[in-house]
């Protein structure tokens, strides 16, 4: 290599280097800050199925939310400026029939609403509720993972970015 750049097709394999770049305290675009990590909430008319919403999520190296006090609860609830849809959180059945954080941190709060978690049957439904959702009020109820709704996302606010250069 003599070091010299030159311009590529894009579909060819090539080498890359990477470095650490300082952005303490940063969020991705159109994401809001609170506390040490950044949130958003999709509540547009499509809703999308807890999977789905996951992935979309996943998709930007995010989590759906985990909710850990009162006052996020707060700020999150505050994000969801429409009801079109209750959004869904990243609480669901973990593998011993309890529940648990998508993200792993433990679940040391909980909101839910009166007579939830109540894994209710709805007729036509052969699903499980085994996800669940945040009412507009801010209370939780499990539902059926399926169901289109709205979502919220939450990563850490950021302490180095990663710039790749191709060489």
């Amino acid at each position: 290599m003599s070091g010299k750049w030159n311009d590529d097709a894009c579909h060819k394999n090539h080498s890359f280097v990477c470095y650490r770049k300082k952005c303490d305290g940063k969020c991705l675009p159109f994401w809001v800050p609170y506390g040490r990590y950044c949130y958003l909430v999709y509540n547009d008319k499509q809703g999308y199925s807890w999977p789905d919403a996951r992935h979309v999520c996943q998709s930007v190296r995010t989590e759906l939310v985990s909710i850990h006090s009162r006052a996020e609860l707060e700020f999150i609830r505050n994000l969801n400026y429409t009801e079109n849809h209750h959004i869904w959180i990243g609480l669901t059945r973990d593998q011993n029939f309890g529940w648990g954080w998508t993200d792993n941190t433990p679940l040391a709060f909980v909101n839910w609403a009166s007579g939830e978690p109540n894994d209710a049957f709805h007729p036509g439904e052969a699903a499980e509720e085994n996800c669940v959702e945040m009412y507009p009020d801010g209370r939780w109820n499990d539902n059926n993972c399926m169901l289109k709704k709205g979502f919220a996302c939450r990563h850490r606010q950021c302490k180095h970015q990663y710039v790749c250069l191709q060489i």
